[in-house]
């Protein structure tokens, strides 16, 4: 046809149309009713299918009117389009534009128009049915509009829902190869093609389909894979993004997707395609913000980030992806997860990219099983070569191991693995399989740094992994309370782990060489420089040079493998015969440290040394060999060492050498018990001046090396003069041997194997016969044998050739030796040794003056028969005195000289008891640092001893201000190091927290300053010191120490000693307790018992005397009984509560006596031991103590009268209430007349628990002014009269029955007045309500007259709210009128009135907190015990009561349930007041239409607060209204009640169930709700046709309800199906809610008697029903498993489904029909019986076996089928397949036997 020529705009002659026609063109918009008049127009269809669309894409929009919604509210069948479609052949354009349409139509009824879905299920199923053909034919057509219409508009009917998801899929052929060209056809223009459309439909099946339409879509092996195989990474990134977002949430995220069809779709394949993404080069078609590179570069950014996401998802996780756990780690060789294998293998870019690297390393690390498979088919090469390529292949290996847990999952099995697999499973995670000894050492001997450095790095990484690995095995608390394995298995395993690291790892041999090899390098660079620069200029010296970076880091890596190695595999480091000692080239040299070394390497060869045994350095011997040279000539390591020591620069450098030298010298014996003098040594050589370190470093290593070398004969002559110490020390005493602090005889035993210990100390103990404690050692090896060799070695030096070297020497000597001294406990061995080794003969060297006054320094600790003349003291003018130094040691021991040589003087001329010298001493004690503390301490010690020693001396004036000072001084030292262990704390803290981000070797030396155990060790040397411990209270324990002092001055010296320890015992004992050390005051807390014990017994021995103002036993009781044992301070208590009050109170004039008492000092003691740790005084289990402590503290308070021991007495009552018969009777007189809260509580606790103590109070409340004292203290005496009326009926007849019955009526005139009065009473009375209830006591025993009036009005008061504690005294009338009927009848109306009045007005109120509802629960409570009593209500009040309640407690359980017993007793077609009662169909409509009963009744049982069952009483309200009143029941009910329940065993659902039967039963029936809904689908249904016309909406298939099933609920429900439960309620008086008595919580299974009956409709032959579906959600499985049950009729329902789903089942299409149709005839050949009930496990076994039909992937699937197969029928006696499944060699298989015999058996106990 020829087109007509297109006229010009303004007609033929141009003019404008006129303005009229041109308005109404603008005007007329296309409407759904014009539309489908143009659509019946031949000529217009064109057009107007043209204008439809193109009017749809702009909808919706609230401006616009919409032309979709219009039409197909006017034409729900859409017939004029489908007519279109059923006529004549249409032109394509014309076809495409109606294939447009319906897509337009269908997209909108899926998404905003979803009202109108049931227009779009009729277009699918006409298209489906009628038109399916055209649609295939336009789709396979060579238009490409065409096939993209016909893919977009097949989309569209598959977003309808599941259902049409379902029917496109079973009417379109997915499988055929020409659909999947398509995807192919791509535009490279990027606009809407073919491909997208294809995409778009695959991907609406995920969308819109149910998960059997998703699994059964993911089963076709090309449809959705192919869209990755063509060419993913060209597509644009909005088709990647819906593609990948689509299978994350529809398919990975899925839990009904199992993991195994998740793996058949993402194959290794499909996987690799996905990867390709990694390299995206499509086009960007998204808006990027914020994007600072170009927008290729972003585009490809976010693909990455996608992709990324979208396989960690994948496969990185155990929940969604497709990992599978293998618990044997691969060791077992099964062939798990080789779909993630052949995707790993497949990913060539991992070493290069870092995301793919990130990829691999979270699969790795979710599955280690794959870790030694992967390692040994990838095609990365770890061979070592100088390549990046190597470098990158390691980088990634050390990535993937680094996310490797510590600690292997291997130890977190509960099962006991065999030591060899262990270690199999072990080395898994540690080792990677690519690394062994051949390439290892192959790295190591190419000539390359940066390899060597990789090399080593990634051993120290195997290294540090093992020894996590290894220090958790031999965690032996982790290995005590486990189960699986024992500590010495663990400890053989590690020896397994060792032996196995040891034969990958490459010899200590090729490391070392390593070191050697840079070394030689280095060597031959300094020799070829040094001859280049001699040639030039011969006389320069060469300078050595630095390393570069690259060496520096190979050297360290080198040096901590090296300590790895020790720590992981000692026994290769025993076994390599090597001096470590060479590692110390390049490091050190003769002039110390060498500069251009760097701190870390420094570090780094220390840490070696310390780590490695001691026997693999050559330390005390001269290097031999060609390397001599090298290392410093002839000098030995160990003088290297100490000039490393003092030329390091670092604080930490210069500990850890200090360490290391003490170890040297420490493993070689000679220093067992004296290496802690070392330390004095080093600090002193390190203290000395520059320009002579040189002298003193070769000295101290001469004398070091020739001890060393022969250690003999100095410690002969050190224990020789340690023997003549305490010989002479005997001589000079008068005492015995045996009163010595050691006796001489164990002294010379100790001294005589001093040989023994220069070899080893292991058996001492046996051999000398008893224990070498720390005391012993110190006075048996108060000196190392360092010092006679040092002292031999200066005379040698002094009378020698070098004899000028010598003042430096000596003053070095003297330093060392002189805080050695000060460091003794006894000095009198080390002075006699000086005094001996300074008998040096003329000429005398020029430094006799320094040797002159150390001599006569120590001669103050020798005595005078022991002193000898020495030509130093003779020769010469003494020297002038050094200046005084500015330390604390030096102050002081300047100080002391003084005093030393001004014995005899006046008190003016010593030093230490000036002032000025003094303030100095504190002054300076502020800044001693920490490692001098200790040091200082024994100094003062030592000058506190010789000051006890020497008191005599000092006399009266002298010695006891001494004595104060030195004390203090400790004290004040104390407290100083408190503060700086503060400090150091605070430093730690600081360290850490650099640490944390950067470990540089400072922040180490702070963070090891925090750990010293300065202030610990210091309170140690105070507290254990002989002279302290001695003394301390030594007279008031009459046990002195041996002394030679005067009985008068032993007094002052032991009461100032102990008066000066005091305040030192005080400041040390918080500190002590921080540290957990309060056990060093053990002897000080003992002689504080003792004497204050001793003091006490005298006391009680004798009369009552003045007591001195100050006991010094009694002031350090007070001052440390908080740190004392609880036993000391207990026996202390029970002595002073033994003592007469007399010994407590203190002594007054006459004049005075009669005025209030005090308490002396033990008094006073007493009560502050008895406030401050109460609880620490009665201990259970020692109820004799406790009760004399109770009984003696309760005799002493009435004469005390203290207000914190009544406290202290009603606590300890109070916590053991059986101890109050123990106290006295006259304390109860005491309480009552003291009136306080305190006593009268105690009053209380006596009379409730002791009978004593009530007929003490029955006396006393006889007395004849017991009103009046009630009266004035009314109120504090009501809770002792309570108890009393409590506890006065309890064992009556251990008291006089005359005196109990006279005090009732003594308590009822002083009383009832003031209670009745207080009750009623405007104001009310107190909130305690101690007036009701002792009013209501006292009722029984009122007179008739004050009953009545009580009676007249008590019920006004009733019915406040504010009353409900008055209503105890309603209780005692009612009780009191039980003889009388008529009054008790008449009284019970008075009150339900009151009750009604009081709830009506508490509803009322407004308030519902926890106080009200409690209160109203009661009261309910009493409500219906009330009406339960008389039948009957007041009209009026009833209805109050009623719509008062409705209105503000509708949803309160306590008045639902209330009400419901209210309606059950009131409306009985018995009682007479039920037709005065509002009706119950009143009640009930106001129930059912109050604007609550909805939301409460349809709330879902989770939204419902935890023990509040307002939803169940209110089901049993309307249970009880529609069984009295039938005419209530409605129809229009059943929805309500359909949405409420929830198809449940819980009880609330169980009473829906019955209640929608009751409504049966009244002729309403469910035939209208034949295919039941229920829950939330219920009340979104009733929705849907209140909302359409009967015209659009349908009644539910049978697929919308079996898509409400659960499938785990109803497996659970198969699992522990209740066997008991009946079909029908019981008729008889059984309880009709069904329980059972198991653990199983019913809410979680379904109820089988409302399943069944679904079914038997689900069933019906006019129905038909997706019989694969009715498998896969376990409705088969559950109507089979209720053949078991022990109700008939529920067997007879199920067999009758079962029929029906046989006869719906030989109809159905779908893969497994047959085999689940050979199941049913299986079994139906089994059954012999009619009605025949089959045991349990045979019905589970059935259910199993038909889910498993549908589950080819699952491992039981041939099994099941094959044993099927074999037989005819199932024998119902025996449990199918039970030996055949028990004894398979399949570990999965074999347990599925025995779980259902478990299930069984569970049933029959259950039963």
């Amino acid at each position: 046809m020829g087109r007509p020529k297109r006229k010009a705009p303004g007609g033929q002659d141009g003019a404008a149309p006129p303005a009229g026609t041109a308005k109404r063109a603008r005007t007329e918009e296309l409407t759904g009713v014009r539309f489908k008049a143009q659509l019946r127009d031949p000529q217009g269809a064109g057009p107007a299918l043209e204008a439809f669309v193109s009017a749809a894409k702009k909808l919706p929009r609230e401006d616009v009117y919409d032309v979709v919604e219009g039409y197909i509210k006017i034409s729900v069948e859409c017939a004029e389009i489908f007519q279109l479609l059923s006529g004549e052949k249409r032109p394509e354009s014309e076809m495409l534009l109606i294939f447009q349409v319906f897509e337009a139509i269908l997209l909108r009824t899926a998404s905003d128009l979803s009202h109108f879905h049931v227009v779009g299920t009729n277009i699918v199923k006409k298209l489906m049915n009628n038109h399916m053909k055209l649609i295939c034919e336009s789709l396979y057509a060579s238009g490409y509009r065409m096939a993209r219409a016909c893919l977009n508009l097949m989309a569209a009917m598959v977003t309808q829902g599941p259902e049409a998801a379902r029917d496109v899929c079973s009417h379109f052929d997915l499988n055929k190869k020409t659909l999947y060209t398509l995807v192919t056809k791509r535009d490279s223009k990027g606009v809407h093609d073919i491909r997208l459309a294809y995409i778009q439909f695959a991907l609406s099946f995920l969308i819109a389909g149910d998960d059997s339409t998703v699994a059964q879509v993911l089963e076709l092996k090309e449809f959705i894979p192919c869209i990755f195989s063509s060419g993913l990474k060209e597509d644009r990134i909005s088709t990647i993004n819906i593609l990948l977002s689509t299978l994350k949430t529809k398919v990975v995220h899925n839990k009904n997707i199992t993991k195994t069809q998740k793996v058949r779709f993402f194959t290794g394949q499909v996987l690799n395609h996905i990867a390709s993404l990694y390299s995206w080069k499509g086009i960007v078609d998204v808006s990027l913000e914020n994007v600072e590179t170009s927008a290729e570069d972003a585009g490809k950014t976010m693909v990455r980030e996608l992709v990324h996401n979208f396989l960690m998802d994948l496969c990185c996780s155990l929940k969604h992806g497709i990992n599978f756990y293998d618990a044997s780690l691969g060791t077992f060789g099964r062939g798990g997860n080789l779909t993630l294998l052949h995707f790993l293998l497949g990913l060539k870019t991992a070493a290069d990219d870092e995301l793919v690297a990130e990829l691999v390393v979270n699969i790795l690390k979710v599955c280690p099983d794959l870790l030694n498979k992967y390692f040994k088919e990838v095609t990365f090469s770890f061979l070592p070569r100088v390549q990046s390529t190597w470098s990158s292949n390691i980088k990634l290996l050390n990535k993937i191991y680094a996310a490797q847990p510590d600690i292997s999952r291997a130890f977190q099995t509960r099962e006991f693995i065999p030591l060899p697999r262990l270690l199999a499973m072990v080395m898994v995670t540690t080792v990677p399989l690519v690394c062994n000894k051949i390439m290892f050492t192959q790295a190591l001997n190419l000539d390359s740094k940066s390899v060597k450095h990789t090399a080593l790095s990634l051993i120290s990484v195997i290294l540090e992994r093992a020894l996590k690995t290894i220090d958790y095995c031999l965690n032996t608390g982790a290995w005590q309370e486990s189960g699986v394995y024992t500590a010495a298995m663990m400890e053989d395993f590690v020896r397994l782990f060792r032996e196995a690291l040891s034969k990958i790892l490459p010899d200590l041999n090729a490391i070392v060489w390593v070191w050697q090899s840079l070394r030689k390098q280095e060597t031959e660079q300094d020799d070829e420089k040094a001859k280049k620069r001699g040639n030039k200029t011969p006389a320069t010296c060469v300078a050595p040079q630095s390393d570069d970076a690259e060496t520096i880091l190979l050297k360290a890596a080198l040096l901590q493998v090296i300590c790895l190695y020790q720590k992981v595999v000692p026994h290769v480091v025993m076994q390599y015969n090597f001096d470590f000692s060479k590692l110390l080239k390049g490091i050190i040299s003769e002039e110390g440290l060498r500069e251009e070394v760097p701190v870390t390497l420094q570090h780094l060869v220390l840490k070696v040394a310390l780590a490695l045994p001691a026997s693999k350095f050559l330390w005390l011997k001269a290097q031999e060999g060609p390397d001599a040279e090298i290392i410093g000539g002839k000098r030995s390591v160990f003088y290297l060492l100490m000039k490393m020591f003092v030329t390091s620069s670092h604080s930490h450098l210069k500990s850890s050498t200090k360490l290391l030298i003490v170890k040297i010298l420490r493993d070689t014996g000679v220093f067992e018990h004296t290496w802690q003098e070392l330390e004095l040594w080093l600090e002193h050589l390190d203290d000395t001046e520059q320009e002579n370190k040189e002298a003193v470093i070769q000295f101290l290593e001469r004398v070091l090396l020739t001890l060393v070398a022969n250690p003999y004969s100095y410690t002969d002559k050190a224990s020789d003069f340690v023997q003549e110490a305490s010989a002479l020390q005997a001589s000079m005493t008068r005492q015995d041997a045996d009163d010595v602090s050691i006796p001489i005889s164990h002294i010379d035993d100790v001294l005589d194997m001093v040989d023994v210990l220069v070899e080893g100390s292991e058996g001492l103990d046996e051999e000398v016969g008893f224990l070498l404690n720390e005391d012993m050692i110190v006075l048996t090896f108060p000196f190392s044998a360092v010092v006679p060799a040092a002292l031999e070695a200066r005379n040698k030096l002094l009378l020698g050739t070098e004899s000028e070297a010598g003042e430096s020497i000596v003053a070095y000597l003297t330093g060392v030796l002189t805080d050695l001294l000060h460091t003794q406990r006894d000095p009198l061995a080390l002075c006699l040794l000086l005094q001996s080794y300074d008998k040096l003969e003329p000429p005398l060297p020029p430094c006799c003056r320094q040797l002159s006054r150390f001599n006569r320094y120590y001669s103050l600790w020798i005595p005078e028969p022991a002193r000898e003349a020495l030509a130093l003291q003779t020769s010469g003018s003494p020297a002038p005195p050094d200046p005084p130094g500015s330390s604390f040691s030096a102050l002081l021991q300047m100080a002391y000289t003084g005093q030393g040589q001004g014995q005899g003087q006046g008190p003016g001329t010593f030093p230490l008891l000036d002032e000025g010298v003094q303030g100095r001493l504190r002054a300076a004690l502020l800044h001693l640092p920490t490692h001098r503390a200790l040091r200082s301490a024994r100094h003062l010690l030592l000058y506190l001893k010789s000051t006890v020693e020497n008191f005599g001396q000092l006399g009266r004036r002298t010695g006891p201000p001494l004595l104060q000072f030195l004390l203090d001084l400790l004290r004040h030292l104390v407290l100083h190091c408190q503060q700086l262990d503060a400090q150091n704390q605070q430093k730690r803290q600081a360290a850490q927290a650099e640490s944390d981000l950067f470990l540089d070797v400072e922040s180490m030396a702070s963070l090891e300053l925090a750990d010293d155990k300065t202030l610990e060790e210091v309170l140690v040397a105070i507290l254990k010191h002989p002279t302290l411990e001695g003394w301390y209270l030594a007279l008031e324990q009459q046990a002195l120490p041996p002394h030679t002092l005067s009985p008068v001055l032993v007094k002052l010296l032991a009461a100032h000693l102990s008066a000066g320890v005091l305040p030192l015992l005080v400041a040390s004992a918080p500190v002590l307790q921080s540290l957990g050390q309060l056990g060093l005051l053990a002897r000080y807390s003992e002689a504080i018992t003792q004497s204050v014990l001793k003091e006490l017994r005298k006391r009680r021995a004798c009369a009552a005397t003045l007591m001195p103002k100050a006991l010094p036993q009694l002031e350090a009781l007070r001052g440390l009984h908080p740190y004392m044992e609880g036993s000391q301070l207990r026996e202390v208590t029970l002595a002073l509560l033994s003592l007469p009050e007399a010994h407590l109170v203190a002594q007054r004039s006459t004049e005075s006596r009669q005025k209030e008492r005090h308490l002396n000092a033990l008094g006073e003691t007493l009560v502050q031991l008895l406030t401050s740790r109460p609880q620490e005084q009665l201990q259970s289990g020692e109820l004799l103590r406790a009760s004399e402590y109770v009984r003696g503290l309760g005799a002493l308070l009435p004469a005390l009268a203290v207000d914190e021991l009544d406290a202290v007495l009603l606590q300890a009552l109070q916590r053991e209430p059986a101890l109050a018969p123990a106290v006295g009777v006259a304390l109860l007189d005491y309480c009552l007349a003291r009136q306080t809260p305190v006593a009268l509580g105690t009053a209380a606790l006596l009379l409730q628990h002791s009978r004593p103590h009530l007929l003490r109070f029955e006396r006393w409340c006889r007395r004849a002014s017991l009103g009046l004292c009630l009266q004035e203290a009314l109120d504090d005496f009501l809770p002792v009269v309570r108890v009393y009326l409590q506890c006065r009926t309890r064992e009556h007849f251990t008291r006089p029955a005359a005196v109990s019955s006279a005090v009732i009526p003594v308590l009822r005139k002083a009383l009832w007045r003031p209670l009745q009065t207080g009750l009623l009473s405007a104001d009310g009375p107190l909130e305690s309500g101690l007036h009701q209830e002792i009013l209501a006591q006292l009722v029984p025993f009122a007179r008739a007259k004050d009953l009545r009036v009580l009676m007249d009005r008590l019920p006004r008061l009733l019915q406040t709210p504010g009353s409900h504690k008055s209503w105890v005294v309603a209780d005692s009338v009612l009780a009191v009128l039980e003889g009388s009927a008529e009054e008790l009848r008449a009284w019970k109306k008075t009150l339900l009135e009151a009750c009604v009045q009081w709830l009506i007005a508490s509803f009322s109120s407004g308030q519902q907190d926890d106080g009200t509802q409690d209160r109203e629960k009661q009261m309910l409570l009493r409500l219906n015990e009330l009406l339960n009593s008389l039948n009957e209500v007041d009209p009026g009040d009833w209805q109050k009561f009623v719509k008062t309640g409705l209105k503000f407690r509708y949803q309160d359980h306590a008045f639902l349930k209330a009400l419901c017993a209210a309606v059950q007793l009131l409306y009985v077609p018995e009682s007479a007041a039920r037709s005065q009662l509002t009706q119950l169909s009143v009640v009930h409509a106001m129930l059912t239409q109050h604007s609550l009963f909805l939301p409460t009744l349809l709330t879902a049982g989770e939204e419902e607060p935890p023990g509040s069952p307002v939803r169940e009483a209110l089901v049993d309200l309307m249970s009880v209204a529609v069984r009295l009143c039938p005419s209530v029941c409605e129809s229009s009910h059943f929805a309500v009640l359909l949405g409420a329940y929830g198809a449940s065993l819980s009880v609330l659902d169980q009473k829906i169930l019955l209640l929608l039967r009751a409504y049966e039963q009244n002729s309403h029936s469910l035939v209208n709700f034949r295919l039941l809904t229920w829950g939330p689908a219920a009340v979104e249904h009733q929705k849907t046709c209140q909302s359409l016309g009967k015209s659009l909406w349908k009644q539910p298939s049978v697929g919308d309800i079996l898509r409400l099933l659960d499938p785990d609920r109803m497996m659970k429900t198969v699992l522990h199906f209740p066997q008991n439960r009946r079909l029908l309620p019981p008729e008889d008086t059984q309880e009709p809610i069904f329980k059972d008595r198991s653990t199983m919580d019913l809410s979680d299974l379904y109820d089988p008697c409302f399943l069944l009956h679904l079914f038997s409709e689900l069933t019906r032959p006019e129905f038909v029903v997706d019989c694969r579906k009715f498998v896969d959600s376990n409705a088969l499985g559950l109507t089979v498993t209720a053949l078991s049950s022990y109700d008939p009729l529920m067997r007879a329902a199920a067999y009758s489904v079962l029929a029906a789903y046989y006869s719906q089942l030989e109809g159905a299409r779908f893969r497994e029909q047959p085999q689940v149709l050979y199941l049913l005839d299986v079994v139906r050949n089994g059954i012999r019986t009619k009605n025949m009930r089959l045991t349990f496990t045979l019905t589970l076994f059935i259910a199993k076996a038909a889910l498993q039909i549908l589950k080819p992937e699952e491992h039981m699937y041939l099994k099941v089928n094959k044993f099927l197969l074999s037989h005819e029928y199932l024998n119902m006696n025996k449990v199918p397949g039970f030996y055949q499944f028990f004894y398979s060699s399949d570990f999965e298989t074999s347990q599925t036997a025995p779980e259902a015999s478990s299930y069984g058996l569970l049933a029959v106990f259950s039963w």
